[in-house]
């Protein structure tokens, strides 16, 4: 490599060429920059009207309006017992019938049995408490 100021005058134009293209070479903006093209770009023009994510809702307890507070859900072990006994028989009973499948299979025939009854019995009670007819003053706003 020859240095600057040489003998070869091709070689220093090329140098010079190299050092202009580097001054005039774009930039990236940095994020404050970047940052105000972007407001100019969305907050001029017709389009400058605020957006739905600008939107931000009033505080009603300044307006002494009233605020939804939702009763409270009752306890979930606290129904009818008859209700929890026939759940627990049609969810215990085909989870008793795979664990004695898989971890005791020398069980006797009974208590299959029994488990399988459980579950049959557990289920037939739960579907027989669904109610039958609908309620016509009901909408179903309600959950």
């Amino acid at each position: 490599m020859t240095p600057a100021g040489s003998d070869d005058p091709r070689w220093d134009e090329l140098v010079e060429n190299f050092r202009t293209l580097d001054q005039d070479a774009p930039r990236e903006p940095s994020a404050q920059e970047r940052e105000q093209q972007l407001r100019k770009l969305f907050n001029t023009g017709p389009g400058a009207l605020p957006g739905p994510r600008d939107y931000q809702p009033q505080d009603d307890q300044e307006d002494g309006g009233e605020q939804f507070i939702p009763e409270e859900p009752p306890a979930l072990g606290s129904g009818n017992p008859l209700v929890n006994l026939a759940w627990t028989a049609a969810v215990g009973g085909p989870v008793g019938l795979l664990l004695c499948v898989i971890l005791f299979r020398s069980a006797p025939t009974f208590v299959y049995i029994g488990l399988a009854i459980a579950a049959v019995l557990g289920t037939a009670y739960l579907l027989l408490r669904l109610p039958t007819e609908r309620d016509p003053g009901d909408d179903g706003a309600r959950v």
